[in-house]
């Protein structure tokens, strides 16, 4: 199974002290690894092919790039064959610009169907990967919600695009969502660990789906609910915005 991470801060920090532990505790999933982040409102992606852990240390570039890349949100993925990529291109995050913002997007899960949902809006991912349709299919739905609805917010636009996609494309879904200020992260069958760091360590939230956490401090648990459709976390810098289930039926 592939793995998650997301860290939020409420000033550029780096994630050095937690990523390569990811890499390390994620070293199972063989098909390549990808790291996201914002410079200047940006998304930004550093993706690779190659194998994250490898003769006893992490990949060189990873290790790197938790080094150097300061960022509010930092995302990564561990790709397992399960993801479906097989070239660095493949990888997650993938990145779209929508609703006046740049997003990053990772996932983990399996969902069957979906690999053949077409967008019809610009831009596409281009690349043959179920993730990647994921994506477009919540970018649509949002876009699509606020052009209608345009004093909503984002929040209740992705509540409102998860239950319309798990209606129509049931599945396994754990990802994170991100532009340069507010991450969401959902799950509906993998439980995600939660740790908030003090301003020593970039007064920052770390969010992974590493099922032990990525230190021996006390970290939280976000586990999906069985009558509801899963659980629902969004974050700006290391405040939690918002954590709770998503409703089988809406409210609104």
């Amino acid at each position: 199974m592939c793995d998650i991470f997301a860290l939020s801060s409420g000033v550029n920090y780096t994630a050095q002290q937690y990523l390569p532990i990811f890499a390390e505790k994620g070293k199972q999933n063989m098909s390549g690894w990808g790291i996201g982040f914002f410079r200047d409102n940006h998304a930004l992606v550093e993706r690779s092919s190659e194998k994250v852990y490898e003769r006893d240390q992490v990949h060189e570039s990873f290790q790197r790039l938790a080094r150097v890349v300061d960022s509010r949100i930092i995302v990564s993925h561990i790709s397992c064959p399960l993801s479906g990529g097989s070239h660095a291109a493949q990888n997650h995050p993938f990145s779209l610009p929508f609703l006046d913002h740049e997003w990053l997007f990772v996932h983990v899960g399996i969902v069957e169907g979906i690999e053949n949902y077409e967008t019809r809006n610009e831009p596409g991912i281009d690349v043959d990967v179920y993730p990647a349709r994921i994506f477009e299919y919540l970018r649509d739905q949002m876009v699509s919600y606020l052009r209608y609805t345009p004093y909503a917010s984002m929040g209740r636009s992705l509540v409102k695009s998860i239950r319309t996609m798990l209606g129509e494309y049931p599945g396994r879904y754990s990802f994170f969502l991100a532009n340069e200020s507010v991450l969401f992260g959902f799950s509906n069958f993998r439980q995600l660990m939660l740790l908030r760091e003090l301003e020593s360590f970039g007064n920052s939230l770390v969010i992974t789906s590493i099922k032990e956490g990525l230190s021996d401090k006390e970290w939280s648990a976000i586990n999906p609910e069985e009558n509801a459709l899963g659980k629902l976390i969004a974050v700006a810098g290391p405040d939690i915005l918002y954590l709770g289930d998503i409703p089988e039926t809406s409210l609104i």
